[in-house]
Protein backbone atom coordinates (compact mmCIF):
# COMPACT_ATOMS: atom_id res chain seq x y z
CA UNK A 1 0.00 0.00 0.00
CA UNK A 2 1.89 2.87 -1.10
CA UNK A 3 0.06 5.46 -0.37
CA UNK A 4 -1.83 7.20 2.54
CA UNK A 5 -4.54 5.83 4.09
CA UNK A 6 -6.32 8.75 3.98
CA UNK A 7 -5.99 8.58 -0.09
CA UNK A 8 -8.10 5.26 0.03
CA UNK A 9 -11.40 6.30 2.00
CA UNK A 10 -13.70 2.87 3.09
CA UNK A 11 -16.99 2.68 2.54
CA UNK A 12 -19.10 0.55 4.98
CA UNK A 13 -22.31 -1.52 4.59
CA UNK A 14 -23.33 -2.98 7.10
CA UNK A 15 -27.51 -3.36 7.94
CA UNK A 16 -27.03 -3.35 11.94
CA UNK A 17 -26.21 0.08 12.93
CA UNK A 18 -24.29 -0.59 15.99
CA UNK A 19 -21.87 -3.09 13.73
CA UNK A 20 -21.59 -0.23 11.67
CA UNK A 21 -20.39 2.48 14.36
CA UNK A 22 -18.08 -0.16 15.50
CA UNK A 23 -16.19 -0.23 12.15
CA UNK A 24 -16.36 3.01 11.73
CA UNK A 25 -14.58 3.69 15.40
CA UNK A 26 -12.36 0.84 14.40
CA UNK A 27 -11.00 2.33 11.49
CA UNK A 28 -10.92 5.82 12.14
CA UNK A 29 -8.67 5.08 14.87
CA UNK A 30 -6.75 3.10 12.60
CA UNK A 31 -6.08 6.39 10.64
CA UNK A 32 -8.80 5.40 7.66
CA UNK A 33 -10.88 8.07 6.18
CA UNK A 34 -14.22 6.25 6.44
CA UNK A 35 -17.47 7.35 4.48
CA UNK A 36 -20.71 7.74 6.34
CA UNK A 37 -22.23 3.96 6.11
CA UNK A 38 -25.09 2.68 4.20
CA UNK A 39 -27.75 -0.39 4.70
CA UNK A 40 -28.29 -2.14 1.73
CA UNK A 41 -27.20 -2.97 -1.82
CA UNK A 42 -28.72 -0.21 -3.43
CA UNK A 43 -27.67 2.60 -1.44
CA UNK A 44 -24.16 1.41 -1.53
CA UNK A 45 -24.10 1.28 -5.15
CA UNK A 46 -25.69 4.69 -5.39
CA UNK A 47 -23.08 5.78 -3.26
CA UNK A 48 -20.37 4.40 -5.04
CA UNK A 49 -21.58 5.91 -8.44
CA UNK A 50 -21.76 9.56 -6.25
CA UNK A 51 -18.25 8.88 -4.78
CA UNK A 52 -15.82 6.14 -5.20
CA UNK A 53 -14.13 4.93 -2.42
CA UNK A 54 -11.05 3.01 -1.68
CA UNK A 55 -12.20 -0.11 -0.74
CA UNK A 56 -15.60 -1.21 0.88
CA UNK A 57 -16.42 -3.88 3.91
CA UNK A 58 -19.63 -5.40 2.76
CA UNK A 59 -21.71 -7.72 5.44
CA UNK A 60 -22.69 -10.20 2.94
CA UNK A 61 -26.44 -10.25 4.97
CA UNK A 62 -28.89 -7.10 3.49
CA UNK A 63 -31.09 -5.22 3.39
CA UNK A 64 -33.43 -4.94 -0.01
CA UNK A 65 -33.18 -6.67 -3.20
CA UNK A 66 -29.59 -7.59 -3.38
CA UNK A 67 -27.41 -9.56 -0.96
CA UNK A 68 -24.11 -8.12 -0.01
CA UNK A 69 -22.40 -10.97 -2.40
CA UNK A 70 -24.08 -9.37 -5.65
CA UNK A 71 -23.33 -6.34 -4.63
CA UNK A 72 -19.85 -6.80 -4.06
CA UNK A 73 -19.74 -8.40 -7.92
CA UNK A 74 -20.98 -5.31 -8.67
CA UNK A 75 -19.03 -2.92 -7.47
CA UNK A 76 -15.39 -4.88 -8.25
CA UNK A 77 -16.19 -6.02 -11.51
CA UNK A 78 -18.48 -2.50 -12.70
CA UNK A 79 -16.93 0.16 -10.45
CA UNK A 80 -13.75 -1.55 -9.91
CA UNK A 81 -13.67 -1.44 -6.22
CA UNK A 82 -12.20 -4.02 -4.23
CA UNK A 83 -14.70 -5.74 -1.08
CA UNK A 84 -13.19 -7.04 1.78
CA UNK A 85 -16.71 -9.30 3.09
CA UNK A 86 -17.43 -8.91 6.95
CA UNK A 87 -19.51 -11.56 7.75
CA UNK A 88 -21.04 -13.31 10.94
CA UNK A 89 -21.03 -16.35 8.57
CA UNK A 90 -18.20 -18.94 8.89
CA UNK A 91 -20.09 -22.12 7.37
CA UNK A 92 -18.18 -23.40 3.87
CA UNK A 93 -21.08 -22.82 1.91
CA UNK A 94 -21.67 -19.40 2.37
CA UNK A 95 -17.99 -18.75 1.94
CA UNK A 96 -17.93 -20.63 -1.20
CA UNK A 97 -20.66 -18.63 -2.68
CA UNK A 98 -19.02 -15.83 -1.60
CA UNK A 99 -15.49 -16.41 -3.73
CA UNK A 100 -18.13 -16.20 -7.01
CA UNK A 101 -17.78 -11.91 -6.33
CA UNK A 102 -14.03 -12.31 -5.50
CA UNK A 103 -13.36 -10.33 -2.96
CA UNK A 104 -10.25 -9.50 -1.68
CA UNK A 105 -10.71 -10.78 2.22
CA UNK A 106 -13.03 -12.15 4.65
CA UNK A 107 -13.22 -11.14 8.13
CA UNK A 108 -15.68 -13.09 10.59
CA UNK A 109 -17.34 -10.98 13.22
CA UNK A 110 -16.31 -9.74 16.44
CA UNK A 111 -13.39 -7.55 14.07
CA UNK A 112 -9.91 -7.37 15.71
CA UNK A 113 -8.68 -4.42 14.69
CA UNK A 114 -5.14 -5.35 13.81
CA UNK A 115 -6.31 -7.97 11.71
CA UNK A 116 -8.83 -5.54 9.80
CA UNK A 117 -6.04 -3.01 9.28
CA UNK A 118 -3.56 -5.80 7.88
CA UNK A 119 -6.27 -7.10 5.99
CA UNK A 120 -7.31 -3.48 4.17
CA UNK A 121 -3.64 -2.51 3.48
CA UNK A 122 -3.13 -6.06 1.73
CA UNK A 123 -6.28 -6.11 -0.25
CA UNK A 124 -5.15 -2.20 -1.43
CA UNK A 125 -1.72 -3.49 -2.25
CA UNK A 126 -2.89 -6.63 -4.15
CA UNK A 127 -5.47 -4.06 -5.96
CA UNK A 128 -2.74 -1.88 -6.98
CA UNK A 129 -1.02 -4.12 -8.56
CA UNK A 130 -4.43 -6.06 -10.40
CA UNK A 131 -4.97 -2.49 -11.68
CA UNK A 132 -1.60 -2.06 -13.43
CA UNK A 133 -1.82 -5.23 -15.05
CA UNK A 134 -3.00 -4.39 -19.23
CA UNK A 135 -7.16 -5.51 -18.37
CA UNK A 136 -7.14 -4.20 -15.31
CA UNK A 137 -5.81 -0.47 -16.74
CA UNK A 138 -9.21 -0.33 -18.47
CA UNK A 139 -11.29 -2.66 -15.96
CA UNK A 140 -14.31 -1.15 -14.68
CA UNK A 141 -16.29 2.78 -15.77
CA UNK A 142 -14.34 4.96 -17.64
CA UNK A 143 -13.76 8.28 -15.51
CA UNK A 144 -15.74 9.82 -18.34
CA UNK A 145 -18.23 7.41 -17.66
CA UNK A 146 -18.37 8.05 -13.84
CA UNK A 147 -18.62 11.25 -14.18
CA UNK A 148 -22.11 11.13 -16.41
CA UNK A 149 -23.17 8.76 -13.30
CA UNK A 150 -24.50 11.69 -11.08
CA UNK A 151 -22.99 14.79 -13.41
CA UNK A 152 -25.23 14.42 -17.02
CA UNK A 153 -28.88 15.40 -17.22
CA UNK A 154 -29.29 12.78 -20.03
CA UNK A 155 -30.71 8.85 -18.68
CA UNK A 156 -28.16 6.39 -18.01
CA UNK A 157 -28.21 3.11 -16.99
CA UNK A 158 -26.41 0.10 -15.62
CA UNK A 159 -26.54 -3.05 -16.77
CA UNK A 160 -24.56 -6.78 -15.36
CA UNK A 161 -23.20 -9.28 -17.27
CA UNK A 162 -27.00 -11.02 -17.06
CA UNK A 163 -28.79 -7.80 -18.92
CA UNK A 164 -30.36 -6.90 -15.57
CA UNK A 165 -30.85 -3.61 -14.56
CA UNK A 166 -28.46 -2.68 -11.98
CA UNK A 167 -28.39 1.10 -11.05
CA UNK A 168 -30.29 4.01 -13.12
CA UNK A 169 -30.12 7.81 -12.59
CA UNK A 170 -32.67 10.17 -12.21
CA UNK A 171 -33.15 11.40 -15.40
CA UNK A 172 -33.49 7.84 -15.87
CA UNK A 173 -36.29 7.31 -13.31
CA UNK A 174 -38.25 9.88 -15.36
CA UNK A 175 -37.48 9.13 -18.91
CA UNK A 176 -38.69 5.29 -18.44
CA UNK A 177 -41.33 6.35 -15.82
CA UNK A 178 -40.41 4.05 -12.57
CA UNK A 179 -38.36 4.17 -9.91
CA UNK A 180 -35.08 2.34 -9.12
CA UNK A 181 -36.44 0.26 -6.97
CA UNK A 182 -39.27 -0.96 -9.52
CA UNK A 183 -36.80 -1.52 -12.07
CA UNK A 184 -33.74 -3.30 -10.31
CA UNK A 185 -32.62 -6.67 -11.51
CA UNK A 186 -35.34 -6.34 -14.21
CA UNK A 187 -34.55 -7.54 -17.59
CA UNK A 188 -33.33 -4.75 -19.49
CA UNK A 189 -34.86 -5.95 -22.58
CA UNK A 190 -38.21 -6.38 -21.31
CA UNK A 191 -38.18 -2.96 -19.04
CA UNK A 192 -36.73 -0.82 -21.99
CA UNK A 193 -38.56 -1.38 -25.15
CA UNK A 194 -37.63 0.35 -28.68
CA UNK A 195 -39.41 0.38 -31.61
CA UNK A 196 -37.89 2.27 -35.18
CA UNK A 197 -40.44 5.38 -35.80
CA UNK A 198 -40.84 4.52 -39.28
CA UNK A 199 -40.78 0.78 -39.85
CA UNK A 200 -42.46 -0.14 -35.89
CA UNK A 201 -39.87 -2.30 -35.60
CA UNK A 202 -38.97 -3.38 -32.24
CA UNK A 203 -35.47 -2.60 -31.78
CA UNK A 204 -32.88 -4.76 -29.65
CA UNK A 205 -30.92 -2.51 -27.38
CA UNK A 206 -27.83 -4.97 -27.46
CA UNK A 207 -27.76 -4.79 -31.04
CA UNK A 208 -27.21 -1.31 -31.45
CA UNK A 209 -23.76 0.07 -32.43
CA UNK A 210 -22.00 2.62 -29.90
CA UNK A 211 -22.10 5.07 -33.13
CA UNK A 212 -25.52 4.56 -33.42
CA UNK A 213 -27.32 8.07 -34.05
CA UNK A 214 -30.97 7.33 -35.26
CA UNK A 215 -34.14 8.41 -32.89
CA UNK A 216 -36.16 5.71 -31.17
CA UNK A 217 -39.40 5.52 -29.97
CA UNK A 218 -39.93 4.34 -26.19
CA UNK A 219 -42.71 2.18 -25.72
CA UNK A 220 -45.54 1.58 -23.47
CA UNK A 221 -45.14 4.79 -21.84
CA UNK A 222 -47.43 7.27 -20.76
CA UNK A 223 -46.07 9.93 -23.45
CA UNK A 224 -44.36 9.68 -26.43
CA UNK A 225 -40.69 9.63 -26.10
CA UNK A 226 -38.16 9.62 -28.35
CA UNK A 227 -34.41 8.89 -27.39
CA UNK A 228 -31.30 8.52 -29.58
CA UNK A 229 -30.06 5.00 -27.17
CA UNK A 230 -25.94 4.15 -26.45
CA UNK A 231 -25.02 0.63 -25.02
CA UNK A 232 -21.12 0.16 -24.35
CA UNK A 233 -19.61 -2.69 -23.02
CA UNK A 234 -17.77 -2.55 -19.84
CA UNK A 235 -14.97 -5.08 -19.03
CA UNK A 236 -13.87 -6.03 -15.71
CA UNK A 237 -9.86 -6.21 -14.61
CA UNK A 238 -9.49 -9.56 -16.06
CA UNK A 239 -10.98 -8.54 -19.21
CA UNK A 240 -14.33 -10.12 -19.43
CA UNK A 241 -17.54 -8.53 -19.91
CA UNK A 242 -19.06 -7.52 -16.63
CA UNK A 243 -22.08 -5.06 -17.87
CA UNK A 244 -23.27 -2.41 -20.05
CA UNK A 245 -23.56 1.11 -20.14
CA UNK A 246 -26.56 2.16 -21.64
CA UNK A 247 -27.06 6.42 -22.45
CA UNK A 248 -30.50 7.27 -23.73
CA UNK A 249 -30.15 10.83 -24.83
CA UNK A 250 -33.47 13.30 -25.73
CA UNK A 251 -33.79 13.50 -29.75
CA UNK A 252 -36.77 15.86 -29.40
CA UNK A 253 -40.71 15.77 -28.29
Amino acid sequence: MNESKKDYPVLIVEDDPIIARVLETILKDSGFVVDEPVNSGEKAITRVAARKPGIVLMDIDLLGHLSGIETARILFHIFNVPVIFVTGHDEEEVLSHAKEADPFGFLVKPINQNILNTTIQVSVNLHEKLSGTTEGKTGGLTQAQCEDLVGSLKAVILLDDRNRIIWLNDAAEYLLEKSGSDLLLSDAPSSIKMEDPDSGETIDIFSLDPTFERPLIMKDLQKTKQVIPRIFMINDSFGDISGYFLELNPAGE
